[in-house]
């Protein structure tokens, strides 16, 4: 019985890591129309607010034109090992 918990709480962890990477690797534009697919089914289990959330969070993406991983002043430079 142990054995078949142990199991299944790896199938849920693991299950759980495959659907973050996967959303993380998606673009913005994959990602709402991932969100305009599955908010209502998620709306029926109670999750209206993440669902709200995330897909504030998309929109925003979408309207910065890009992933949000760099800086929005292109002026800036940024120097590692400072400068040299």
């Amino acid at each position: 019985m142990e054995l078949i918990l142990q199991y299944a709480l790896v199938a849920v962890i693991v299950a759980g890591c495959v659907v973050f990477s996967a959303w993380r690797l998606m673009s913005p534009r994959l990602r709402l129309k991932t969100l305009e697919l599955i908010g209502p089914a998620m709306e029926k289990f109670g999750a209206r607010n993440t669902v709200a959330r995330l897909r504030t969070k998309v929109i925003g993406q979408l309207t910065a034109g890009g992933c949000s991983a760099c800086s929005a002043n292109k002026t800036a430079v940024h120097h590692p090992g400072g400068r040299r």
